[in-house]
């Protein structure tokens, strides 16, 4: 929906009839008098043109009389995203993945874990590979995602370990309901969401990059290290207005500050 969002920049000027020299181009040597919202482009079009012109089928709705209906300022790519966003339901983990404490990489895993979407064994094998279902990470059990996360000895000692060298009381289990149900300020549910997300993105990259690649595993407890590192230069990279004092005394004795 973004990518057609900002084509439909293109398609809008067009029907708004833009004075530029590409528009005039488009007019002569495509349109040729026919009407835009009608007009269909020929077999023989250039593909970037052809998805110009489907994109503007896709949001042709969103125009009165050839003027962009949806804002009153005009067609605007994250104006049109948001009408073709629609008002779909909320869900309630975005408050744990896309929380501007959690690092950014930790984010971009936290997406397909939320979805379920991680390739599992469970999952690979589904697909037809000629894989061993056991865990990467313990070899003691079936792998799926529920079992990586939340059954697997490797990480529940990296979760301990987390718990008992920063303050933090992960749970073993449910990590992102956890998140989205943690009491405490803005600032707390921030940083338990950054320590939550960062176990989950560690525990992925070495059951992928370390068991997986190398066949070897870094101790639980450096892991844990590894990931309060990274979550305390997230903190100590805002600025402190963005602090009360009741947010520096927890985050010290997270020790976090």
């Amino acid at each position: 929906m973004c990518n057609q969002a900002m084509v439909g920049r293109l398609a809008n000027w067009v029907a708004e009839k833009r004075d530029s020299i590409w528009v005039r181009w488009v007019a002569t040597n495509y349109l040729k008098g026919q009407d835009w919202m009608e007009y269909q482009p020929s077999n023989n079009s250039s593909w970037v043109w052809r998805r110009i012109c489907r994109v503007k089928q896709i949001i042709a709705a969103g125009y009165v009389d050839g003027v962009w209906d949806v804002q009153h300022t005009g067609y605007t790519p994250a104006g049109c995203y948001e009408w073709l966003k629609g008002a779909g339901a909320t869900v309630q983990w975005f408050r744990a993945v896309w929380n501007d404490w959690v690092v950014p990489k930790h984010q971009f895993l936290g997406w397909p874990f939320a979805h379920g979407a991680l390739r599992t064994n469970d999952k690979l094998l589904l697909y037809g590979l000629d894989i061993d279902d056991k865990c990467y990470l313990c070899g003691q059990a079936a792998e799926c995602m529920n079992h990586v996360f939340f059954g697997c000895s490797y990480s529940k000692q990296v979760i301990n370990w987390l718990n008992q060298l920063s303050a933090f009381i992960l749970p073993d289990h449910h990590i992102l309901e956890w998140c989205v149900d943690r009491q405490g300020s803005k600032v707390q549910k921030g940083v338990e969401a950054a320590g939550g997300m960062g176990a989950i993105y560690h525990v992925w990259h070495r059951r992928n990059c370390s068991a997986r690649m190398t066949q070897s595993l870094m101790v639980p407890k450096r892991v844990a290290k590894l990931i309060i590192t990274e979550v305390r230069m997230r903190v100590r990279r805002r600025d402190e207005k963005d602090l009360t004092i009741g947010d520096k005394d927890w985050l010290k004795t997270m020790n976090l500050l």
